[in-house]
């Protein structure tokens, strides 16, 4: 990979997320539509902060060096959505269980089309 692939890298993997993560929530109970769009907005948030360090420790590091890389960014980013769901999601859930449940799977998902598919 190089950093010339990286915007497409980006969308695809933004589009990924919202959707994995938007399913995941509303499977979690969180249905409205202003809920769902917080969901997005916090993924717009994160997104792609988490998918350009990736890219950039794979670039300058190597990919020894991603999954270590990526926990620590995934962590940054549920605490980052966890905060923002527990200010602005109408309905009452644990906020960082959520956030976490729906980026463990966008996560988990994203690796097995990586592994098997791209």
């Amino acid at each position: 990979m190089t950093l010339e692939h990286l915007p497409l890298i980006m969308l695809r993997a933004f589009a990924l997320t919202v959707l994995v993560e938007c399913a995941a929530a509303w499977c979690l109970g969180v249905r409205d539509c202003y809920s769902q769009m917080i969901v997005i907005l916090a993924n717009l948030m994160t997104n792609p902060l988490v998918v350009s360090g990736g890219a950039v420790v794979i670039v300058q590091i190597g990919y020894g060096a991603l999954l270590p890389a990526m926990l620590v960014f995934e962590c940054m980013a549920v605490m980052a959505e966890g905060f923002v769901y527990s200010k602005k999601l109408s309905v009452k859930c644990n906020s960082f269980l959520l956030s976490l449940l729906c980026n463990t799977s966008s996560y988990m998902i994203g690796e097995l089309l990586n592994r098997f598919v791209y």
